[in-house]
C-alpha cells in the first residue's frame, strides 16, 4: 500500500507525517498530541520546565491514556467473552425450548386428533340417544293412548256389567225365566 504524506500542526509547528493511515486519522493523532502538549503547558508547577521534561510529561500522559485504553479494551474483551458465553448458553436454552415446543405441539396435535375422534364418537352416541328418546316419546304417546283406550274399555265394561246386573235383577223374581234368557244370551271375550 502506498504511504500517505500528511502535514500536521503540533505546538504551532508544521510536521510532515508519512504513513499508510488516512489523512483524517493522522490529523486526529496530531490534534491529540497537541492537546496533551497544551495540558502540560497549562499545568501550574511554579517552576520552569525544560523541553525534555515537558516531552517526558507528554509521553507519560499519552502512556497513561494508552494503558487506560488498553485496560478498558481488556475489560471489554472479558465482558464480550462473558456475553458470548451467555449468548451460547441462551442459544442452547433456545434449542432446548424449541425442542420442548416441538414436543408440545406434537402432543397438542395428538390431543386434538383424539378430541376430534371422541367428539365424533360422542356425536354419534348423541344422535343414537336422540333417536331413542324420540322412539321413547312415541312409545310413551302410544302407551298413553293404550291406557286411555283401556280406561274407555273398562268404562264400557262397567256399564255393560251394570246393565247386565240390572237385567239379571229383573229376573230375581222369576228364576225360570232367568235361566231361559241366560241360555239365549252369549258373551264374547275381547
Amino acid at each position: 500500500m502506498a504511504k500517505n504524506r500528511v502535514d500536521v500542526a503540533i505546538d504551532g509547528q508544521i510536521i510532515t507525517l508519512l504513513s499508510e493511515d488516512t489523512e483524517e486519522y493522522l490529523q486526529a493523532l496530531a490534534e491529540y498530541i497537541d492537546k496533551k502538549l497544551t495540558e502540560v503547558k497549562s499545568a501550574k508547577s511554579g517552576r520552569p520546565i525544560s523541553d525534555s521534561l515537558r516531552t517526558m510529561h507528554i509521553a507519560a500522559n499519552i502512556a497513561d491514556d494508552y494503558f487506560k485504553t488498553l485496560h478498558s479494551k481488556q475489560n471489554l474483551e472479558e465482558l464480550n467473552k462473558s456475553y458470548v458465553k451467555e449468548m451460547e448458553h441462551m442459544q442452547e436454552e433456545n434449542l432446548l425450548l424449541m425442542d420442548r415446543i416441538h414436543d408440545l405441539q406434537a402432543q397438542l396435535t395428538l390431543a386434538m386428533e383424539q378430541f376430534k375422534t371422541e367428539l365424533a364418537t360422542m356425536s354419534n352416541e348423541n344422535n343414537y340417544l336422540e333417536e331413542k328418546v324420540a322412539n321413547y316419546e312415541e312409545l310413551k304417546s302410544e302407551v298413553a293412548e293404550l291406557i286411555s283406550y283401556k280406561q274407555d274399555l273398562e268404562e264400557q265394561l262397567r256399564q255393560a256389567k251394570n246393565e247386565l246386573d240390572e237385567y239379571i235383577s229383573t229376573f230375581d223374581d222369576k228364576p225360570e225365566e232367568k235361566k231361559e234368557r241366560l241360555n239365549v244370551v252369549s258373551f264374547s271375550k275381547y
